[in-house]
């Protein structure tokens, strides 16, 4: 598996290495990246910001994003994703998978930056506008690809890539709040995506 151990891990933060996989002569080969783009043409890793994020809005001509969207399209499995609902103090994690179980598939970009202390890869999940689950969350999410479009966003002879960059249908993801401990990055294990705070948010 490219000399790496795949370990199941339950937060992730940015700076973070992450898995994904990035097409090459029609195979998808898992590579790890730091979570974070750092393009190609930066004078320096640490010259500018390593946005985790890039809006689906505007890929092709963001000069952070354009030379990854045609060049370095890629995709990031994932069980679920944690997202913050509410303001200021009161904010309330929640944890986001597929409603059957299984993975999400992320919509990413990567980018290698070359120095003379060797190569970094790096990574960041395109968002867009929330679905109907999404909405009274957060005001956008990951781009998840249906399986039959992963090949197609994969695919560097696509020329209408942003066309695949929707909301994912409402009805294939299930939400439910997790504890706020899910907020220090030190914090890791299956126990941050428990439903026990269920019973005690019930009206």
């Amino acid at each position: 598996m490219g000399g790496f151990r795949i370990e199941a891990r339950y937060n992730i933060a940015p700076g973070q290495h992450i898995l994904v996989l990035r097409p090459e002569q029609g195979e998808r080969i898992p590579a790890l990246a730091t979570w974070g783009l750092v393009p190609s043409w930066a004078p320096d890793p640490a010259s500018g910001p390593r946005p985790i994020n890039a809006r689906a809005e505007g890929l092709a001509t963001k000069p952070t994003f354009r030379g990854a969207f045609r060049h370095g399209r890629c995709v990031i499995p994932a069980s679920g994703f944690y997202e913050w609902k509410g303001s200021g103090r009161t904010k309330q994690p929640h944890f986001i998978h597929p409603v059957e179980g299984g993975i999400f598939v992320f919509a990413g970009l990567m980018d290698t930056w070359r120095g003379p202390e060797g190569d970094l890869t790096t990574c960041t999940l395109i968002t867009t506008e929330p679905n109907e689950l999404m909405a009274p969350i957060h005001d956008r999410m990951p781009v998840i690809l249906d399986p039959g479009a992963i090949s197609a966003w994969l695919d560097p002879g696509n020329s209408r890539p942003a066309d695949l960059l929707r909301p994912c249908p409402a009805d294939l993801m299930e939400a439910y709040p997790v504890d706020p401990a899910v907020g220090r990055v030190q914090n890791d294990g299956p126990w941050l995506i428990s439903r026990a705070l269920l019973p005690l948010l019930e009206p």
